[in-house]
C-alpha cells in the first residue's frame, strides 16, 4: 500500500489540515486530542502518508477537531 491508496478510503487531508488550523491547534496539540502517539502521526495523516487508519482513529481524529468522521471523508 502507498500513499496514493488514502483516496481508496477517501479522506480528505486537506480539510483536516484546514479545520486544524481554524481551531489554532499546532499538530502536537492536535495529535495529543486525538491521544494519538505523537505529532508525527498526525503529521503523516495530514500529509495523506498514514494510509492504515482504524476506524477508532478516524474517530478520535474527528473528535480532536469537534466534527464528525464523516465529515473528514470525501
Amino acid at each position: 500500500m502507498d500513499a496514493t491508496d488514502i483516496n481508496v478510503i477517501g479522506l480528505d487531508t486537506d480539510k483536516i489540515r484546514k479545520l486544524r488550523l481554524a481551531a489554532k491547534l499546532t499538530q502536537a496539540e492536535a495529535a495529543a486530542r486525538a491521544k494519538l502517539t505523537g505529532p508525527q502521526v498526525w503529521s503523516d495523516i495530514e500529509k495523506g502518508r498514514r494510509v492504515n487508519l482504524t476506524i477508532e482513529v478516524l474517530e478520535r481524529v474527528a473528535a480532536a477537531l469537534g466534527v464528525k468522521a464523516r465529515d473528514l471523508l470525501k
